[in-house]
């Protein structure tokens, strides 16, 4: 396909609407490079994947799949010898291994699928291990996590040696009160250090830090808080050193699978890329196209651009036809019929699914070339014709056997008469080294040039004179008339104007034009009454066939009375013949009573009962009703025997697609009855795993997931166990513990208050809850 191809058709718009719904760098970069099949094992693998992916859709819906995070820096770092990562990038990395594994599980759900083919396995074990060792070390921030454990020792250290540093200031400030300035020690540069009065300060041994604005306080560090304070530093750096240490150890795990990230990025955006297709394909209604030989059948052919203003275009074209000239009026639709064709064309080859009806059919090219709009350069000095006659002439010296060929307004801009000829030369020759030319034109020379030819044909775009707008309905076999006067006096031209172009026009033309408007008011004629003959007939043979099925419904229904008053009467007459022998029995053993009597009566009073419930059950016959509306999961019976189905999907204008146990049939509407409603008993049943509810949850060293995990089924413990307080020990940190479990705290429907726990009970690093 070429550039100036791909941009008159505007591939680059439809080609951004796929983008938007990818959800990887990877993914966009795949469909960038994706190239146009060429043959049609290509295209039908293609094909494949995303009509299976389409199945999933209509099976369970669009699922919820996270964007990826990029890793496109990461990766370039790790081309040096030695990489240096971030925390962030680790993090990122392990994220991006997570929606990859989810990923591959929804395309891996049905391994007998051709998207095994596409993704061959799950993530490779050695970057899920690196995935478990990112998220076991950093936090949500990127930052290790103080419960690792080679930090905790170096962070307990720490805290002892500040425990011991603010001690002595405490003692400090209490033994010299006399000439310390504040009773609370300051931090300067990350050192404590002691306000003394200015007048003070030679009664002290150590060193001057620094000194307020008003110089009546000078901050100062003992000798022993000197040493305190370095302790504190070391500390610090000790465990600064320990974490470079860790985040080293884990870039250079990184940096050993770098073979295997790259395949996994491979594999994410060919995944993407298909799955991105696949949910266009899926909003925009695209169908799959359907292989031909040079036949052209594109059925209500909706321009994705144009979206719910797109109005559907029909165009078929047989096999033995080789251009199509196609005329009508200015604004008549001619342009965005080619520019339809030649995109679908071009998608065709880009993915196999375009935004048409079932059936259709598109051929393959080899080359696609076009010459459409206004190719006037004021740069290169060139006029409106001498443009599309430089793009025509490169088109001419570079077609091939299997090309597509479009030719916007050919001949157009010069003048009619050499403008004619010029335009019939070069169709002519499009003709013999192409596979299909389509033109579209005003001169008659070109229309009368395509009647000539048995592998040309006419078509004319419909204008509704009315309204004044295209129907954009294709008239094969006819010639388009230009509507040029009616247009110009709907334009709101002079009448005299208009007048006088009749007369110059001729009377013989104008006769012509009038000749062709009633042709086409006939033709329409004919259509609408063809299209009446049709409906009847539908009408007809719908209502044969509720004939027939009606009458085969009767014959199975009478088949199985007969079977069921079979074996109705078997068991009826065994029975009887028991009930029988037991009374001659006992008539014929002593006399006969009264009660004797009353038995046989009896007997004979049920008897006339069943015979009279057996004949009433034989004369009633179920009456089953068809559905007024039919929805996607609904129950309905199917079929003459009225077996149980739930419907799955909607295949045609009447036409429904049934689960039957195991087995899928597509079924007509009048094939569908409403099942017989039956009371439906209603039962409750709770029941709860009676847990032991904590007075003190200690989340210290949990992630903010875990910790509020924790919370949830320690208030569920509460509930259970009848408890209305308990407290929460989440420590100080960075506070993403205490602030993640306060906002759950505050839209929880169990909690009716909570608040920090008092000073001597851990402060800001405890939570009460009251439920």
């Amino acid at each position: 396909m070429t550039a100036k191809s791909l941009e008159d058709l505007e591939f680059a718009k439809v080609q951004a609407m796929i983008f938007a719904f990818t959800l990887s760098d990877e993914g966009r970069a795949f469909l960038q490079d994706l190239s146009f099949a060429s043959d049609t094992d290509t295209l039908t693998e293609r094909q494949e994947y995303i009509s299976t992916l389409l199945g999933f859709f209509e099976q369970d819906g669009i699922p919820e799949l996270y964007s990826f995070p990029s890793i496109e820096e990461l990766m370039t770092e790790l081309e040096n010898p030695s990489p240096s990562l971030d925390g962030i990038q680790l993090l990122t990395l392990a994220q991006y291994i997570t929606r990859s594994e989810a990923l591959f599980t929804y395309f891996l759900q049905e391994p007998t699928k051709p998207l095994r083919f596409l993704i061959a396995s799950m993530v490779a074990d050695e970057l899920r291990s690196i995935q478990r060792a990112i998220f076991d070390t950093l936090d949500d921030g990127g930052l290790v996590k103080e419960t690792h454990p080679r930090l905790r020792p170096l962070f307990k250290q720490l805290e002892a040696t500040r425990h011991r540093r603010s001690s002595y200031c405490s003692t400090f400030i209490q033994d010299h009160r006399a000439f310390v300035q504040s009773d609370i020690e300051a931090l300067r540069d990350g050192r404590l250090v002691i306000p003394i009065k200015d007048g003070h300060k030679h009664n002290v041994k150590g060193y001057i830090s620094s000194v307020s604005a008003t110089g009546q306080t000078v901050f100062m560090e003992p000798f022993a808080l000197v040493d305190l304070n370095n302790s504190v530093l070391l500390a610090q750096n000790q465990i600064t050193v320990e974490i470079a240490k860790i985040i080293g150890e884990l870039t250079a795990l990184v940096k050993a699978q770098y073979d295997l990230l790259l395949h996994l990025q491979q594999q994410i955006g060919s995944a993407d890329g298909y799955y991105a297709i696949a949910r266009w394909a899926h909003e925009s209604r695209a169908t799959r196209v359907e292989h031909s030989d040079g036949r052209v059948r594109l059925i209500n052919a909706r321009h994705p651009l144009l979206k719910s203003k797109a109005i559907p275009i029909t165009i078929e074209i047989p096999q033995s036809i080789k251009a199509v000239v196609l005329s009508g009026p200015n604004a008549g639709g001619k342009t965005v019929t080619v520019k339809t064709f030649g995109l679908f064309a071009v998608l065709n080859q880009y993915c196999g699914y375009v935004p048409v009806s079932e059936g259709s059919a598109l051929p393959l090219y080899d080359a696609i070339y076009t010459d459409i709009g206004d190719e006037q350069s004021i740069e290169k000095e060139l006029s409106t014709f001498s443009g599309h006659m430089g793009q025509i002439a490169s088109i001419l010296n570079n077609l091939c056997k299997n090309s597509l060929v479009i030719l916007d307004e050919l001949g157009s801009g010069t003048d009619p008469l050499e403008g004619s000829a010029l335009a019939q030369a070069i169709l002519s020759y499009a003709v013999q080294h192409s596979a299909l030319t389509l033109v579209t034109s005003h001169h008659g020379v070109i229309k009368e040039f395509a009647y000539s030819r048995a592998d040309m044909i006419n078509a004319a775009m419909e204008f509704d004179e009315k309204s004044g707008k295209p129907t954009f309905t294709i008239i094969p076999n006819v010639i388009g008339s230009s509507h040029a006067l009616a247009t110009a006096k709907a334009m709101g031209l002079p009448s005299d104007v208009v007048t006088e172009a009749e007369e110059l026009l001729g009377s013989d033309r104008i006769e012509i034009t009038t000749v062709l408007k009633r042709l086409e008011e006939e033709r329409q004629a004919v259509e609408k009454r063809l299209e009446e003959v049709k409906k009847k007939e539908k009408a007809a043979q719908d209502a044969q066939r509720d004939v027939d099925l009606r009458r085969l419904q009767l014959k199975q229904k009478e088949h199985q009375l007969r079977n069921d008053e079979v074996r109705s009467l078997a068991r009826f007459t065994k029975k009887a013949r028991q009930t029988l022998e037991g009374l001659v029995t006992e008539l014929r053993s002593g006399e006969i009573t009264s009660e004797k009597t009353k038995a046989v009566k009896s007997y004979l009073t049920d008897l006339d009962e069943r015979i009279e419930r057996e004949e009433r059950a034989i004369e009633e016959e179920p009456v089953f009703e068809h559905p007024k509306t039919f929805e996607i999961g609904m129950d309905v019976l199917c079929g003459p025997s009225k077996r149980e189905g739930t419907i799955l999907s909607k295949e045609g204008k009447n036409s429904y697609l049934v689960a039957i146990g195991s087995m899928r049939m597509k079924l007509k509407a009048s094939e569908l009855y409403l099942p017989k409603t039956k009371e439906k008993e209603v039962r409750i049943s709770y029941t709860a795993e009676r847990r032991r509810a904590k007075s003190e949850l200690d989340v210290r060293g949990f992630t903010l997931e875990e910790a509020l995990e924790a919370v949830e089924q320690n208030i569920e413990a509460a509930i259970l166990n009848n408890i209305s307080t308990f407290g929460i020990i989440h420590g100080y940190g960075d506070g993403i513990l205490s602030k993640g479990i306060g906002e759950f705290l505050r839209t929880h429907r169990s909690i009716t208050d909570y608040r920090f726990a008092l000073p001597e009970d851990g402060g800001m690093g405890k939570t009460y809850v009251f439920l």
